[in-house]
């Protein structure tokens, strides 16, 4: 029974995580669409220039990060279930809430860092 009730509050965890990702992904682009607006019309000071090269090279590095931390967790979750030491569905289950967050955690924290240095600007 306490296994059910670990799962349920991660998976609520991870729900309003979500939420605050998304609410940090509204205000980013909310922030930068007139930085972007500025660039695309050549209107723009270097700021502005430099903020879009950076947004495109950030997102790179958090796709590749969140790549390489999903695959080194499904390797671990592999090893874990192909020895054995994972058999209940829920233990089942948290593995893959387990690769979810790898993958997504680092393009979640600079969507957040974002989010707090641009409502600043």
């Amino acid at each position: 029974m306490q296994e059910i009730f670990a799962f349920q509050s991660r998976a609520l965890q991870m729900w309003l995580d979500a939420w605050e990702t998304h609410a940090a992904t509204v205000a980013t682009i909310s922030a930068r669409m007139p930085i972007l607006m500025a660039t695309a019309s050549g209107i723009g000071n270097r700021g502005d220039h430099q903020e879009t090269q950076n947004m495109v090279t950030e997102k790179l590095q958090a796709a590749a990060q969140g790549a390489q931390a999903g695959v080194l967790e499904s390797a671990r979750v592999a090893m874990k279930v192909m020895t054995g030491q994972s058999t209940s569905p829920f233990a089942v289950a948290a593995h893959f809430m387990d690769v979810a967050e790898a993958t997504g955690g680092p393009a979640n924290i600079k969507v957040r860092a974002n989010a707090k240095r641009l409502a600043n600007r």
